[in-house]
């Protein structure tokens, strides 16, 4: 499937994560970043980074080839363990998170 002809199902997540709790959260998300990414067929991305002027704040950008695609990434046991590790109260604010769509010129490469 050439991809590139699609729109693709987006989201962008700010996390801002306690001091006490960063190697946990680093461990889970990498856990999950490797989990989506060898494991889901439908997952085209999964980047994150620690800010770079504001310590223990992390951003994060996922794309799948469809929502369905974000929605299987949902139902997995690594999103499970993010939840679960999520529900711990690892975060000094609530997640920031929003959904859009890539589209992509099929004539560029």
């Amino acid at each position: 499937m050439n991809k590139s002809t699609r729109a693709t199902f987006a989201l962008n997540v700010s996390l801002y994560v306690k001091a006490e709790r960063r190697e946990e959260f680093i461990e889970c998300i990498l856990a999950n970043q490797r989990a989506t990414l060898s494991e889901e067929p439908l997952a085209c991305s999964y980047v994150w980074g620690e800010d770079a002027t504001e310590p223990l704040t992390f951003h994060f950008s996922e794309s799948y080839v469809t929502r369905e695609g974000f929605e299987a990434h949902t139902a997995t046991a690594h999103f499970a363990a993010w939840e679960a590790f999520a529900a711990t109260d690892p975060f000094t604010k609530d997640p920031e998170v929003r959904f859009f769509t890539i589209h992509v010129d099929p004539q560029l490469k």
